[in-house]
Formats: C-alpha cells, structure tokens, sequence
C-alpha cells in the first residue's frame, strides 16, 4: 500500500479509497453521489466532513466528538490540523466565534474575472447605471 501512496498516479485514488473504506467503518455515510462528503449522526450530534485531494473539511455541533474522531482519525492517517479555516478551494473564510457568523468571499476569484475581461484597472462605481 506504502508504494502505491506514494510517488505513482493513482496515489491519489489509493489514498481516497482508503479513507473511504476507514470512514464507513467508523460509522459515516456517503451524502450525495459524489462521495466527497460524509456524515456521522451520533443522537443530536452530528459531523460533516468534505474531502478534495489530500484536503478534509470537518464541521461539528459537538466538540467533545469532533475531538475524539480526530483523535481516531489520527491513529490511521498523518493529520495537520490548521485551527480556524481561512481559505478552503479558493474560498476565504472568516469567522467570528463571538457573534457566532461566517462569512464566506472570493476575492482572488473576482479579480482573476475582471482581469479575463480587461476589467482589471476599471474605477469602482456604486451604481453603473442610474436607478430606475
């Protein structure tokens, strides 16, 4: 299994299929038919988790499990853990814990467009057009 993680083209689909098998027999279940995304439902409590390549996305309602599984998770893959997600697939993220909101933009995204449309040097405008 080692050879085929690592270095070969199928490495990627070696790894998902993996991770997948682990998953269903830690209990969660494929949501969609994409099988990128994944829930466990515990009672009341549930996680969601998002793959992409090598990248998870986990979101929780319960922190005492979402720490447990990590931990779970760990024992069978090497695992980095980035705190507060700032960017996820060209996305950023900000979060207030306090006010308990997020706000999801795409910054990068919107300049690459107006840069394709030769947009890129124009003068912002409140409105383009006069209303109504």
């Amino acid at each position: 299994m080692r050879k085929s993680l690592y270095g070969l083209k199928q490495a990627g689909a070696s790894f998902y299929s993996l991770l997948s098998t682990w998953l269903k027999e830690y209990g969660f279940k494929a949501v969609g038919s994409d099988g990128v995304t994944y829930s466990l439902r515990l009672g009341k409590s549930v996680i969601l988790l998002t793959l992409f390549v090598d990248n998870g996305l986990c979101t929780t309602n319960d922190h005492a499990l979402y720490c447990q599984f990590v931990q779970d998770l760990s024992e069978k893959f090497e695992l980095g853990e980035a705190g507060l997600l700032k960017w996820y697939l060209g996305v950023a993220i900000k979060q207030d814990i306090q006010s308990r909101t997020t706000e999801l933009t795409q910054p990068q995204y919107a300049l690459d467009v107006l840069k394709q449309f030769s947009m890129d040097g124009c003068k912002p405008a409140s409105t383009p057009l006069q209303p109504n």
